[in-house]
């Protein structure tokens, strides 16, 4: 029978569904409406000469110092936009700068050429090779364009000619949110699209590497009945918060509604998804930010272009407030409004008085479990461990939990006052939590950054010496390698970050001399034709992952945590560093002064490798040396998949190795 195991892997498991819901009694879902900071806005019409409606397209923290910087854009009663900057201290209150003109207008690009937009957005990207480019602004003049900026303030077109058309698929709107996903390693656009014929406005997405090819936009969410009458997707912005995506969809209400309050309204409501293009609607009968009171400046409509920013346990929404309808023809006085949400805190698993949750089996990987809950005055949050077969842990039971109370996003749970659970790494675990008048939001596995192996590892690899070293020609015919008394073995690879083996395998061997370390390996490969070997023998420069290859690191006693990273690839490539990722630096060398071969028979390859000691930087190891060793192999022929003689979980690329290698 087979078990379902999640790799829950660094990331919050939230409880906005029952995903990691094994069995619950007593609970209940509960939703979190974002607080409001004021019921005044925090930045408003204040000159003659500004707009009416008040937008926000950016706002940043600045590390180095804990100030803020806000773009936001003015809509004027011609319908009109202009482009403005303002500063802050603590992000609650602001001034505005003067910069281009009395009104501190960025309407002009450097070379004179008006800046006239429906709509925009500002990005920051700090590691931009090119200064000059570390701002990006998208903006939408019936069509997307591109500038740059090296400050945030005088702004350069990348082009006459729009990056994205406004033809492009059902037709792009001036409705959108661009962010970084480097969960996919693109830049991504949420844009309103129309859907019949011109008569629905629906949510799309679209991707980029670069943010001028796009691909899309394809429509990805359509308003359901479950929002009411009516409704339909004008726009949404997107918060990535621990790896889960939250949505957080402008909801337009045409004159369908039989309240007239609802009509002509615009509500900020809340979706989720796994993936960021698949989504589903949470709680849809509520509003994330609640709309202000008649006439208040946020009393009608409420959006966003702007990204969330992270202050400490909490996400500051910077929003668009209007205190008239969308069809009202006169633009009335708004601003910009403040809400926070709290990190991954939209929905939580409640218990009003005692409620129980069992989450379903999840590969521990990490040192700690960590809670994102709060507690009521008299309430707390027990836990307890079992194991994979369902059977408590001993020493991780209720009877042994402190009980967590009080209110943390992030909090390890305890035993004993005890939070390190590194023994328990590798193991397929289930958590039970009592709840007693709390609020739970998510859980999580921490310290998986620090990569770790399943506790048992390998079995040691003993290297003997070999009476006559092989002939490296990669035919592995050598008596050598027959002499499984002197020719030590690594097999039973399995993949990486996952307890299963390989499905091909692989074998490696070890023999030496005086002089040289002697490495075979025997790589099975059914799909021999489609080898990649992208890297020629004459390459200068070798990009093991890229092909298909294999990478030995070793590390000889007072080495510390630095290795020798030795890589071959299909075609025999060679490649070397000697580096440590705990202490940093590392040491390519250009010319390395070991021998490679490499051939193919029938359903597998195979490299032979002499390296002499004084290659590896070490002397000749006595009998009863110690070396760390591991070996991996980068597998391209079908797809991508990495194997590891010591299964490892975490980054692959770290100095923190399991295997042994011992000499005779």
């Amino acid at each position: 029978m087979n078990i379902e195991v999640s790799d829950i892997q660094d990331t919050a498991q939230t409880f906005v569904d029952d995903s990691q819901v094994s069995a619950s009694k007593g609970l209940s879902r509960r939703f979190h409406q974002g607080l409001k900071h004021s019921s005044e806005p925090v930045l408003a019409k204040t000159l003659e000469c500004e707009g009416e409606t008040f937008v926000p397209v950016s706002v940043l923290k600045n590390e180095s110092d804990d100030t803020f910087r806000m773009w936001y854009t003015c809509q004027h009663q011609d319908w009109h936009s202009s482009l403005h900057c303002a500063t802050s201290v603590d992000g609650l209150t602001w001034e505005k700068s003067a910069l281009q003109d009395d009104c501190g207008n960025l309407n002009t690009f450097d070379d004179g050429t008006p800046f006239n937009c429906q709509s925009c957005i500002v990005v920051h990207e700090p590691d931009d090779a090119d200064p000059s480019r570390r701002y990006k602004m998208i903006y939408y003049r019936n069509s997307y364009f591109l500038a740059y900026s090296g400050d945030g303030t005088v702004w350069t077109p990348h082009s006459e000619e729009p990056v994205w058309p406004s033809g492009s698929g059902d037709g792009l709107e001036e409705c959108f949110f661009f962010l970084r996903d480097e969960r996919v390693g693109k830049w991504r656009g949420f844009m309103r699209v129309w859907k019949r014929h011109q008569t629905i406005r629906t949510l799309a997405l679209g991707e980029s590497d670069d943010l001028i090819e796009w691909s899309g936009p394809s429509i990805i969410w359509m308003a359901g009945p479950e929002f009411g009458a009516g409704a339909q997707i004008y726009g949404m912005s997107v918060l990535i918060d621990d790896g889960v995506y939250w949505g957080l969809p402008w909801m337009f209400y045409s004159n369908e509604p039989l309240d007239p309050r609802d009509q002509q309204t615009i509500r900020l409501k809340l979706g989720f998804s796994r993936d960021g293009s698949e989504w589903q609607s949470v709680f849809p009968d509520q509003d994330v930010v609640a709309l202000g009171d008649s006439g208040a400046f946020d009393s009608e409509m409420i959006y966003s272009f702007c990204p969330t920013v992270t202050v400490g346990d909490h996400h500051r929404y910077y929003y668009c407030g209007h205190s008239n309808k969308h069809s009202d023809d006169n633009l009335k006085p708004g601003g910009i409004g403040l809400a926070t949400f709290r990190r991954n805190g939209f929905v939580s698993l409640h218990a009003e008085d005692e409620g129980i949750l069992l989450t379903k089996r999840f590969l521990f990987k990490g040192d700690e479990l960590r809670v994102n809950a709060m507690t009521a005055d008299t309430g707390s949050i027990e836990a307890e461990l079992l194991a994979d077969n369902g059977d408590l842990i001993d020493g991780y039971r209720y009877a042994d939990s402190d009980p967590f109370t009080g209110d943390s996003t992030d909090r390890p749970l305890s035993w004993r006052r005890r939070s390190d659970l590194s023994s328990l790494t590798g193991q397929s675990l289930m958590l039970r939590l009592r709840l007693r008048k709390a609020d739970l939001f998510a859980f999580r596995a921490a310290g998986q950054k620090e990569l770790f192996t399943v506790a048992a590892g390998p079995p040691p690899v003993r290297c003997g010496v070999c009476t006559i070293p092989p002939v490296i020609d990669g035919s592995l015919d050598d008596n050598c390698w027959l002499d499984f008394g002197n020719s030590g073995v690594a097999e039973d690879f399995m993949k990486f970050e996952r307890i299963e083996s390989a499905p091909v395998k692989t074998r490696a061997m070890f023999t030496r001399d005086d002089e040289h370390l002697y490495i075979s390996l025997d790589c099975e490969e059914p799909l021999l034709d489609k080898l990649v070997a992208s890297h020629g023998e004459n390459e200068p420069v070798f990009n093991f992952s890229e092909d298909d290859s294999i990478e030995i690191r070793l590390s000889a006693p007072g080495q510390g945590t630095f290795f020798n990273q030795l890589c071959v690839n299909a075609a025999g490539k060679r490649f070397q560093a000697f580096f440590s990722v705990d202490e940093g630096g590392s040491r390519i060398i250009f010319d390395p002064q070991w021998q490679a071969a490499v051939s193919q028979r029938a359903g597998r390859w195979f490299v032979e490798i002499a390296a002499p000691f004084s290659s590896l930087d070490t002397s000749p190891p006595s009998s009863g040396d110690r070396w760390q060793l591991h070996v991996i192999r980068h597998r391209r022929t079908d797809g991508y998949e990495i194997s590891c003689w010591a299964c490892m979980f975490g980054r692959v690329h770290r100095n923190d190795l399991s295997g042994t290698l011992v000499f005779s």
